[in-house]
């Protein structure tokens, strides 16, 4: 390389850091920021209705000391408590949503209970994308200890979002599922 041809190659340089230089730090902070995750998991809690803890489940929760609603102190002809506002915790329900490529996602769920087995559940998982969207509704009607389930759907190309809702009823008690959501980026 010659002479002219260094002095080019030094006025390109000097240039292109010119260029990245005048770039905000900011604005290539923000893009990486607003990008959703490609998988996302959360944890949502189940909370039990005190009303529906039956005498059989009041001797369950004797036995195994579960503090679910007093069951397992308070004597059987008195009232459960009822003070907890929407209810007291009865294990959780875990949502997660993962990119399979080509806009195909991967929706799966978990119960697990922490106040004896799951008798029954009935789940409506929705998710959407850019490609429009669905409910499921997941129902399991057998004895586990932890209840699981999945579907893969075509949402698009793009952010995409699932939310999980429903009801368990496990031994001891029925519990609602507190609404949760997840938010994912499909490749």
């Amino acid at each position: 390389m010659g002479l002219r041809g260094a002095a080019a190659a030094s006025a390109v340089a000097v240039l292109l850091a010119a260029v990245l230089c005048a770039v905000p730090a900011s604005a290539s902070a923000s893009t990486s920021r607003s990008l959703d995750p490609l998988s996302e998991t959360t944890q949502t809690p189940m909370l039990a209705d005190c009303s529906s803890i039956t005498d059989r489940a009041r001797e369950y929760a004797r036995l195994h000391a579960i503090g679910l609603c007093g069951a397992d102190t308070t004597a059987p002809d008195l009232p459960l408590r009822t003070e907890n506002v929407g209810g007291e915790e009865c294990g959780a329900v875990t949502l997660t949503m993962t990119s399979r490529g080509g806009g195909l996602a991967t929706i799966g769920w978990r119960v697990s209970s922490e106040v004896g087995p799951v008798l029954d559940v009935e789940l409506d998982v929705a998710f959407s994308g850019r490609a429009g969207g669905q409910m499921r509704r997941f129902t399991e009607r057998e004895p586990v200890l932890g209840a699981t389930g999945s579907a893969v759907a075509f949402l698009g190309s793009g952010r995409a979002a699932a939310t999980v809702s429903g009801t368990v009823e496990t031994f001891t008690a029925r519990c609602r599922i507190a609404p949760s959501s997840v938010r994912v980026h499909l490749r």
